[in-house]
């Protein structure tokens, strides 16, 4: 008996020695930093999901979630290596590695933002634009890119074959209403504008000439999952449990309505409720994916919008900015069905 309680006082203390001399071996890693924004985007509905119902927690994570208010800001909090995820658009991503930034690499995409040509119902093929007027943003603006490049895939030469008509005002629901008073032929608008206008009645008077998925333009939304290539090399398995979350978040969103709603509702203060249910069916239908695998196609975007204005990113590819591994881990391990 003595000895054995010899060998066990032995083992505390050489325990003890051991915690004492070198604690970093049992240390816990830190918080997980994520940065986000824009703040809110239905798109991001599955982060915020996973977030305030405690799925992160429950994945045995840690997070400091970071909103650095501005785009100047988030860029600059990206170039300082001060997150470790950002949840923001591909093309933020685009800038901060082509300025030389820390490397980060998009693993993961939870939507983008709704959005399709409309035109007036005589308009019947993309060649009956032609002469005709088009709005569009700002010069230079992304409203005003995205309009071009609509065009462009449509056929059209935005310089030649119609005149642009410019606003000062970015919101798409102005531009439906030029559309509605016969000022405009067609514009790209987005869901919450296409909502306004099936309430009033008006969408009978236009037409879908195409959507986002016709044009391959998958814009915007702040929804897409960076990772600091030097944290998912050190912590991959925080990664993973990060992207889990997300899994489970999606899967809320499709089957826990109320919840999502009230998500919704906090985050769109002042929203009509019917244009939450409206928005609600429509992304968890149409543009949040079951599964959040990176949407090559809008770092694709994202590579040309940035490179448009930043010479060094026009030699970029897209499978330099692309990691697809983690989902694919976490699908065949079952963590995301």
């Amino acid at each position: 008996m003595r000895a054995c309680n010899s060998k066990r006082l032995l083992f505390i203390v050489t325990l003890i020695q051991v915690l004492l001399g070198c604690p970093s071996a049992f240390a816990q890693p830190g918080a997980v930093r994520v940065i986000y924004y824009p703040p809110w985007n239905i798109s991001k509905l599955p982060l915020y999901l996973a977030r305030d119902t405690g799925i992160f927690e429950r994945n045995g994570l840690t997070l400091s979630w970071i909103n650095p208010g501005s785009n100047e800001k988030l860029l600059a909090t990206m170039r300082n290596g001060e997150g470790d995820i950002f949840v923001v658009s591909s093309n933020h991503v685009v800038q901060n590695n082509a300025t030389g930034g820390p490397a980060l690499t998009v693993v993961a995409n939870s939507g983008y933002n709704y959005s399709v040509f409309l035109v007036d119902s005589s308009i019947r093929r993309p060649e009956d634009l032609r002469g005709k007027k088009i709005g569009t943003g700002e010069p230079g603006s992304t409203p005003d890119r995205l309009t071009r490049l609509a065009l462009r895939k449509l056929g059209l030469d935005p310089e030649r074959d119609v005149t642009l008509v410019h606003s000062n005002d970015a919101r798409s629901a102005d531009r439906a209403s030029a559309l509605t008073s016969g000022q405009l032929s067609g514009t790209l608008v987005t869901a919450e504008a296409m909502y306004d206008l099936e309430k009033t009645g008006r969408i009978k008077s236009f037409r879908i000439l195409a959507d986002h998925k016709r044009l391959n333009i998958y814009a915007g939304g702040g929804a897409d999952y960076a990772m600091a290539v030097d944290f998912l090399k050190k912590r991959r398995q925080d990664a993973k449990s990060f992207l889990s979350g997300i899994c489970e978040g999606i899967a809320v969103a499709r089957q826990d309505r109320p919840k999502a709603l009230e998500i919704m509702t906090k985050s769109e203060r002042g929203r009509d409720p019917a244009a939450l249910e409206y928005l609600y069916r429509l992304y968890t239908t149409e543009v949040i994916p079951a599964r959040p695998y990176p949407k090559v196609e809008g770092v694709e975007l994202g590579i040309q919008m940035v490179a448009s204005t930043l010479p060094s990113a026009r030699g970029m590819k897209t499978q330099e900015l692309v990691d697809a591994t983690l989902m694919e881990e976490l699908v065949k391990e079952g963590r995301c069905n």
